[in-house]
């Protein structure tokens, strides 16, 4: 029995120890995050704005489940229900992101966890075409993870018809959710404040019996057939529900109502289905403000002070209702500006910093700021008027006399241990004296006694010292030395002096000090002797006209210098006067305890009542004692309430067609608002009839009020001939009320002007052989009228061919050959010719346009290859090599390698042989020479056999190996005697011709008589035609310019003659005959380098002009007046006639 006993009771034991076990548990609540460490895997570098990363676990131990979380990085947040987002992308650079984030618990302590968002590689399976983003979740070292994808949105809604959610009448069986037996038919999200347009769609009902039937949906309840009547409509053919106004959540945040479904008899195909329109929520409301609280002197740092409380309407447990709260400024900044600080969250204002002092700073105006968005969004301000209240709470303990003859005044004992008295830090703390000021006397007044108990035994005499006694004020106070009774002399001034310090002595007759030193307080009563004094007599504000009601306009400040804790100090406010009295009165309202003063009544209007006049009374004792005035001028200052207006509607110009720049209209307003003020500048938009972006509309730098438009790109009269813009002007600033903005139309017509014909393409490219026969067809380039209404037709010609290869067919465009090109011609670059072709329309005055033709010639074998080097210098024993350098013009496929023979004489005595590279010719002198000069004759060939006979002179000297040394000189340097010699003779050559100059410029010095005098009239000839160059049917016989032409003489010296060699290749004579100069300069560089031409010396003719003139001499004109010509007219030719006139037209001189 008894171990059955043991056993029950042992078994109830483990029992309760195991509830209590499971009890403690359950209710040991560690308020933090449910991890110590948190991580977010994702499949993706690049993370999109909204994407959901995963869920936060926090606590804080109580029925709550939402919470206000904070990110140190600003690229992701925290929903209220831990939802972990993207804010804005964010981009992987390193494959991973840490931050923390933080929150708070019930207490206001915060606490934070690291974050992790780290990228890893794609899951397999997953289908690419939908975009998902894909999301891994860990909490700290769990085991634990949960997969998150959020869909992108890859479809784009159809405008007419919106993509919105479908909603079925539900069927048993196909797999929806239960709760409580009902249907769960998701809710309806409707954002609040929406734009519309209206009535929008917002969502579709459908039931499946419409397959075999006509069926008819209805929707009723509170915002169908229900108030608010109408705000929700339902389509009765397809089911489509709009909303028909936008939603305020502020209002009504939900709505219930019920779907319907009819078929044609007009019973029900469906169950009524409830459809439940959820508003979500907009930041649309700023917080609002309580506040209450007040601090004594004494406070200790970090004690409470006040809670200052702000409400927020919008939706809870979201950004838009999460109130942060910070201290904007402190008034006074004394004796620090941090006194107060505040906790953002709970709004809780504590004492930041030590320094109260209510006898200093008796009272501090705290502006606090409320706002939404987590701090970041709608934000509210308030005044938190914070009074410092009195620590000393001791009040005096008096006792009286019973003497009769004296007045009732308090009597002060020596402190005695033992006697109960209170003790503060150690100290006997004795009981103030309270005097008022300005007391009227008589003087001197007993105000105190004070007395030793051993005055019973011996003889005791009393006296005071300290401020006010023995220092200054000296005498102020006195004390009777026989009975300790303590005076005043005159009356205190609380004002100069609010407490005096005293020192009491008692005294024993014969035997020193009675008594301990006490210490006496005087505290000076404060009476109202002293009027409020505004901090100035007149206070200057502005006040916008269009300023709402309760508007800040200014704060007026007043003090008293008495006792602030008194009704003394204790000062209102109020309005005295308003002047002027329109439109209302009161106008503005003042706050009687602050002073602030703010709009009371609509109806500011600078244009008519620019200026107020307010007379405002400060006074005393709560308002009811001593009172001063000050004068509030009030400015009202323009706000933009009136609207710009065009001075016309309607404007019809003219405009040019292909102009940029050009101004089309100058368009003027007029504003009420005040001259050039923002409110008053007007800006111009133009809001339609200008898809292109063509003209643009500024304002003047002088005139804000004249709006210009001018066009952006050239108007093209083939494609709009005309342009109807509609114009709106409105201010720099916004409208502070609600107006109508004025509009204007501007017509702008477009002039058809005469285009230039456009080459199509800008630029041809054609690729054609550098030997291409003359007239041989280029290529055709043509070019089109954009001017399509005036048929006008195209005609074409060479503006620009520098080397005159090409002509132009006039009427087809069709471009040849006029003389042979050439690739190594130096107007070609880089293979390529380029030459301007210009089209023209026959209109009165044509108009021409270019497009640019560019020849790329492909190279020919026409240049065979030369010796660069012409002379050399050998010694004619155990002569050294000569490297000779081989030059082709023409390009790599027709030039090296070389290959070289010797022809002549020179056969016999040097030996001549290509290098290993085959692009130079190694010279030897086989044979041992007389000394003197000799000529090499080489014919060099390229790759194709192309080849050219080229001669250099060779020096042979009597000398051996490399050092060549003709007649005593080295060859490769001069000695010091020749080098002084040539100075010498060029000094000698300078100084002759100084001497000629100086000779030249003193006969220059002698005026001669011109030949002809200024005033001489000749018959003279003048050509006002002339532009040069001549018709183009004249032709100039230049084929004079090529006699004489000579290549170097020393070629030939020896009179070798020449074997066959090709000679160069001279340029054509020009089209432009403004390239007379250069065609000459380079025909002689070829007729320089011409190895045909004669070895003599021989005279370049170059100003040979032909044979003579079939024309007779000018001389031969007879200038006489005989004769029967009639030369009267020339009378009527202009004055320029006027001379011949009078030598030929006859006059008084023929009556003589």
């Amino acid at each position: 029995m008894g171990t059955a006993r043991f056993a029950v009771w042992s078994f109830l034991i483990v029992v309760f120890q195991v509830s209590a076990l499971v009890i403690a548990e359950e209710a040991t609540c560690v308020p933090g995050f449910q991890s110590d460490m948190l991580i977010f895997k994702v499949t993706r570098r690049h993370l999109r704005q909204g994407t959901r990363l995963g869920k936060v676990g926090f606590t804080h131990c109580t029925d709550h489940t939402r919470f206000l979380f904070i990110s140190d990085d600003s690229r992701f947040m925290v929903q209220t229900d831990g939802t972990l987002m993207v804010k804005r992308d964010v981009v992987l650079h390193e494959g991973h992101k840490h931050f923390f984030i933080h929150s708070w618990d019930s207490q206001g302590r915060r606490m934070s966890a690291p974050v992790t968002v780290l990228r890893h590689g794609h899951h397999h399976g997953e289908p690419h075409e939908n975009h998902h983003q894909n999301v891994e979740h860990h909490h700290g070292h769990s085991n634990h993870h949960h997969r998150t994808e959020v869909h992108s949105a890859n479809k784009t809604e159809d405008r007419s018809n919106p993509l919105v959610p479908v909603l079925h009448f539900p069927k048993s069986g196909e797999g929806m959710r239960r709760r409580k037996r009902d249907w769960v038919i998701p809710d309806i999200s409707v954002a609040e404040n929406n734009r519309g347009p209206f009535p929008q769609k917002i969502s579709q009902i459908r039931s499946d019996k419409g397959k075999q039937k006509k069926i008819y949906y209805s929707i009723t309840g509170p915002g169908a057939d229900q108030p608010p009547v109408g705000l929700f409509i339902m389509d009765r053919e397809n089911g489509i529900l709009y909303v028909t106004q936008p939603l305020d959540r502020e209002k009504q945040a939900k709505y219930m109502l019920t779907a319907h479904a009819v078929d044609e008899s007009g019973g029900n195909a469906e169950a009524p289905m409830e459809i439940v329109v959820n508003v979500i929520d907009q930041n649309d409301n700023k917080p609002l403000f309580t506040f209450l609280g007040e601090v004594p002197e004494a406070s200790p740092i970090g004690s409470e002070v006040i809670t200052v409380l702000a409400t927020d309407i919008d939706e809870p447990y979201t950004d838009n209702s999460e109130i942060r709260y910070r201290i904007l400024s402190q008034d006074p900044k004394l004796p620090s500006d941090s006194l107060f600080a505040i906790n953002p969250v709970t709004g809780v204002i504590r004492l930041g910093a030590s320094g109260l002092d209510r006898e200093k700073y008796p009272k501090y105006t705290l502006v606090v700021e409320a706002a939404d968005m987590l701090g970041e969004g709608l934000s509210g301000k308030a005044k938190v008027i914070l009074t410092i209240a009195d620590s000393n709470d001791n009040a005096p303990a008096l006792t009286h006399t019973s003497d009769g003859s004296n007045p009732l005044v308090p009597v002060l004992h020596f402190p005695k241990s033992g006697e109960g008295m209170r003790r503060r830090k150690r100290d006997w703390v004795i009981p103030d004296i309270s005097v008022a000021e300005n007391n009227r006397g008589p003087f001197p007044q007993k105000i105190s006694q004070i007395r030793s108990d051993k005055g019973k035994q011996k003889k005791i005499y009393y006296s005071i010292t300290g401020p006010g006694a023995d220092q200054p004020p000296v005498g102020l106070f006195i004390m009777d030395r026989d009975n300790g009774i303590l005076y005043v002399t005159q009356p205190l001034d609380r004002e100069k002096q609010a407490r005096y310090m005293l020192t009491a002595h008692a005294v024993a007759e014969g035997t020193g000090n009675a008594e301990a030193p006490m210490e006496i307080v005087v505290n000076v009563i404060d009476q109202n002797d002293n009027r409020p004094i505004f901090a100035q007599d007149t206070f200057l504000g502005e006040v916008p006209e269009a300023s709402p009601i309760d508007f800040e306009v200014i704060k007026v400040v007043a003090t008293d210098i008495d006792d602030p804790t008194m009704d003394n100090a204790i000062i209102r406010y109020r309005i005295m006067s308003q002047d002027p009295q329109l439109p209302s009165d009161p106008l503005f309202l003042i706050n009687s305890v602050t002073g602030v003063i703010r709009v009371g009544a609509s109806g500011l209007d600078r244009e008519k009542y620019p200026k107020y006049t307010l007379v405002v009374q400060a006074g005393d004792m709560v308002g009811e004692g001593l009172s001063t005035e000050a004068k509030v001028i009030l400015t009202v200052t323009d706000s933009n309430d009136n609207a710009p207006v065009f001075t016309e509607t309607s404007y019809e110009v003219t405009v040019a067609e292909n102009k940029v720049g050009a101004l089309v209209v100058t368009m003027s307003v007029t504003d009420d608002d005040e001259p050039q003020s923002l409110a008053w500048n007007a800006k111009f938009k133009i809001i339609a009839g200008d898809p292109r972006g063509l003209f643009n509309i500024t304002t003047s730098g002088n005139n804000k009020q004249e709006g210009i438009i001018t066009t952006v790109k050239g108007l093209d009269f083939e494609k709009t001939s005309k342009h109807t813009l509609l114009v709106t002007v409105e201010n720099e600033v916004p409208f502070a009320i609600k107006l109508p903005t004025s509009t204007a139309t501007v017509v702008v017509n477009v002039q058809d002007v005469n285009e230039p014909p456009v080459f199509d393409p800008k630029e041809k490219f054609v690729s054609k052989p550098e030997n291409l026969p003359v007239d041989s067809d280029v290529t055709i380039y043509t070019a089109s009228d954009p001017d399509t209404a005036r048929k006008q037709k195209v005609m074409y010609k060479i503006i620009s061919d520098p080397a005159g290869w090409l002509e132009v067919e006039k009427d087809t465009g069709e471009i040849k050959v006029k003389s042979a090109m050439d690739r190594e011609f130096h107007f070609v670059k880089d293979d390529k010719y380029t030459a301007l072709i210009g089209a023209y329309d026959n209109d009165n005055i044509p108009a021409t346009g270019t497009g640019t033709l560019i020849i790329k010639l492909e190279d020919v074998n026409d240049n065979a290859p030369t010796i660069e080097e012409r002379d050399i210098a050998v010694c004619n024993k155990e002569s050294v090599p000569q490297l000779l350098s081989v030059m082709d013009k023409d390009g790599p496929g027709f030039a090296a390698p070389y290959s070289v023979s010797l022809q002549g004489t020179s056969k016999a005595n040097w030996t001549a042989r290509m290098n290993s590279t085959k692009t130079g010719i190694i010279l030897t002198l086989a044979t041992a020479l007389a000394p003197d000069d000799y000529t090499v004759v080489l014919r060099v060939a390229d790759n194709l056999g192309l080849e050219q006979d080229s001669t250099v002179k060779a020096k042979v000297c009597a000398c051996t190996g490399g050092e060549v040394i003709c007649g005593d000189r080295v060859a490769a340097g001069t000695g010091l005697p020749v080098i002084l010699g040539i100075l010498g003779g060029l000094l000698l050559l300078l100084l002759l011709v100084l001497l000629l100059l100086l000779f030249v410029r003193r006969r220059r010095g002698e005026k001669k008589e011109p030949l002809l005098q200024d005033d001489d009239i000749r018959d003279n000839i003048y050509y006002y035609d002339e532009e040069g160059g001549g018709e183009d049917d004249q032709d100039y016989d230049l084929s004079v310019l090529h006699r004489g032409l000579d290549n170097r003489p020393e070629v030939f010296r020896n009179d070798v003659v020449p074997n066959f060699m090709p000679a160069p290749q001279y340029r054509p004579r020009p089209a432009n005959p403004e390239e007379i100069g250069n065609f000459i300069d380079d025909n002689l560089k070829a007729a320089d380098n011409d190895p045909t031409a004669p070895p003599y010396d021989s005279l370049l003719v170059f100003d040979y002009e032909g044979g003579g003139s079939d024309a007779g001499s000018l001389s031969s004109l007879n200038s006489s007046s005989s004769g029967d010509h009639d030369y009267d007219c020339l009378n009527e030719w202009g004055p320029r006639f006027k001379k011949l006139a009078d030598m030929y037209g006859g006059g008084e001189d023929d009556m003589l």
